[in-house]
């Protein structure tokens, strides 16, 4: 199947549009069918559920209603946040299907229990994706070291359709070699990164994504790549002030996920959104010019 119900979420429409940009991109290349489904809202992302449950579960099946509209196939979204909701919100329907009619009222249409989410690093590790991406490989990477970053929320919820294994995951790190690059072994790829806390808590943020810098370089990581644009905001726009206050003698780029993909694929870094990072992206000095395939 190569249609899939698109879900952007809040952020690849504002902070993270470059995450979308990029999305849309290897979609493209890939010859997948991207349909951005009308009328979606906030999925909730960290904060609503432990404020408001009830609230929480409407958001899910809002958005759930509207991608059963769309009728496109899977519901795709990049977000890890926008993923765990989503599937929490289905995965609440199917435990309790005599609970499905009174959210479909709610929301004002109907839920199909059995549309799948799915988060676009699942999908690119897809077998036909992958031989696809592999096909279509024109820059590999070079044996680029880059640190896999999970984060919290990536591998949640567990269960059937559960992104990868909750506390051993490879899925990233697959796609890294599939890209032509070389994962780096780190300890610390599923602590959090401080979350939604950066306006709130600054300094918690500091702390918590100031270890993620500083032990991916140790580990000698010349990028970081993440598949969630809180992730993101922490470790690359909030890392000039981090690096100041750490006093880290680095600057460390930090990738989506589809923008690593892209990148191999040979597509445009400017097409990928990567001009519009905090740390700037050398793609030149990162990815060894022997290893260029102009087309």
């Amino acid at each position: 199947m190569n249609r899939f119900a698109y879900y952007p979420g809040c952020s690849l429409h504002a902070t993270a549009r470059e995450y979308d940009e990029s999305i849309r991109a290897v979609a493209g290349a890939l010859g997948l069918e991207l349909s951005e489904i009308d009328d979606w809202c906030c999925c909730g992302a960290t904060p609503a559920h432990a404020i408001d449950a009830e609230s929480a579960h409407v958001l899910g099946d809002w958005n759930l209603a509207r991608a059963t509209a769309n009728g496109a196939g899977p519901l795709l979204t990049g977000c890890a946040s926008c993923y765990s909701r989503l599937r929490a919100a289905g995965d609440e329907l199917r435990a309790h299907p005599a609970a499905a009619p009174a959210a479909a009222q709610r929301v004002g249409g109907r839920i199909d229990p059995d549309l799948e989410v799915l988060h676009v690093a699942q999908l690119l590790a897809r077998p036909a994706v992958r031989e696809a991406v592999a096909a279509k490989v024109t820059r590999p990477l070079g044996g680029l070291k880059i640190a896999c970053y999970y984060g919290c929320l990536l591998t949640r919820p567990r269960g059937e359709h559960a992104f990868d294994d909750a506390e051993n995951p490879t899925l990233l790190e697959d796609l890294v070699r599939l890209a032509g690059g070389e994962p780096v072994a780190w300890p610390l790829r599923l602590d959090c990164c401080g979350a939604s806390l950066a306006l709130p808590e600054p300094a918690i943020v500091h702390d918590l994504s100031g270890k993620l810098l500083a032990m991916a370089h140790a580990r000698g990581a010349q990028a970081m790549m993440v598949a969630c644009p809180l992730c993101h905001a922490n470790l690359d726009m909030t890392q000039p002030a981090i690096a100041r206050e750490k006093k880290f003698d680095f600057a460390l780029p930090v990738l989506y996920v589809t923008q690593v993909i892209g990148l191999a694929l040979g597509i445009d870094p400017r097409t990928l959104g990567l001009h519009r990072h905090i740390v700037p992206v050398k793609v030149d000095a990162l990815i060894p010019a022997r290893e260029a395939k102009h087309v």
